[in-house]
């Protein structure tokens, strides 16, 4: 069978950071190809760039990052420096000239090289409404995986809206509106579910411990990412312990690819964006039987999975 070939576009901040250690970690085994873009929303897209990279050559992988596009398609960008920290990856500072980022490859042709069979979309959707624009036929024969929305559930940003719909809404919108016909229908894992990750400080000291020498410099930049992570998620009421996203979405992305046991279900809706509203920017509504709108489900949603499973297979992927 044919490796996934994969495109992960991320906008890395901490969770991002390790959706792609495991990523990284499959990359430099062989199990996966991949390529990683960048998008501007947890930190500037030059940033998630850097930091993507350091997580990368972390981990042994090949793969080297390319930034994206560097704002949102209609509105001002906003980064969240009181989650993620000043540069996205919390108290870590990089400070290696080889991982700044590669400004002298298009986006476009990037993806062109790659010609994923599986895309990851971990922070806002611009990059991908910009692919879908210019050069929709390279989604016909791709799995994409968005982390993203929440759906009758109370959100991370606004009381309705989730951080990556709600930082470049219009794109996430068009997205939905504008899928290519032939194309796999995207999955779309919700914050009500991937909140359900937690990782706790109990937990990541075993999943550090012994690594590979090979990968001594990474239980740095994951202890200092996560110490800011558990620190944020402590002041707003979660406890000492962090939620970690993207990684459950990078696993949904590859589970039948791969066969991995995660114990998730998928079910399919009719997913809108509320784009122009101010008090409801950001908001993801779900019809999840086309009764409402009279329209065809374009989506699939993630309505459970295993968390444990989750946490299990990085810790597993590290150790490899």
């Amino acid at each position: 069978m044919n490796r996934p070939v994969v495109i992960a576009d991320v906008d890395t901040g901490i969770d991002d950071a390790l959706a792609l250690a495991w990523l990284g970690s499959l990359h430099a085994r062989g199990a996966i190809d991949l390529t990683v873009a960048t998008s501007a929303g947890n930190c500037t897209v030059y940033d998630a760039a850097r930091n993507s990279n350091a997580v990368l050559r972390m981990t042994g992988s090949s793969a080297r990052a390319i930034p994206g596009l560097p704002a949102p398609r209609h509105l001002p960008l906003t980064t969240t420096p009181e989650t993620h920290g000043p540069r996205g990856l919390g108290y870590w500072q990089d400070h290696s000239p080889q991982d700044e980022p590669d400004k002298g490859h298009s986006l476009l042709e990037t993806w062109r090289k790659a010609a994923p069979t599986h895309v990851l979309v971990a922070g806002p959707a611009t990059n991908i409404a910009y692919v879908l624009d210019h050069a929709p036929r390279l989604l016909e024969n791709c799995q994409v995986t968005f982390m993203t929305g929440a759906f009758s559930y109370p959100g991370n940003t606004t009381p309705s809206a989730e951080w990556n719909a709600w930082v470049d809404p219009h794109a996430l919108k068009h997205v939905l509106e504008q899928w290519p016909a032939g194309a796999p229908a995207p999955r779309i894992c919700p914050l009500n579910v991937t909140e359900q990750v937690l990782l706790t400080p109990d937990r990541l000291r075993p999943m550090l411990a012994n690594l590979p020498l090979r990968r001594a410099e990474l239980v740095d930049l994951l202890s200092d990412a996560t110490t800011f992570y558990f620190e944020f998620h402590q002041s707003v009421g979660v406890g000492y312990k962090a939620q970690i996203h993207d990684l459950a979405a990078a696993q949904v992305m590859l589970a039948e690819a791969l066969h991995l046991q995660i114990g998730h279900w998928l079910r399919p809706a009719t997913v809108d964006v509320e784009a122009d509203s101010e008090l409801m920017r950001g908001t993801t509504v779900a019809d999840w039987d086309g009764s409402y709108w009279g329209r065809p489900a374009n989506a699939q949603v993630l309505t459970a999975i295993d968390a444990d499973n989750v946490l299990d297979l990085l810790d597993r992927e590290l150790h490899s």
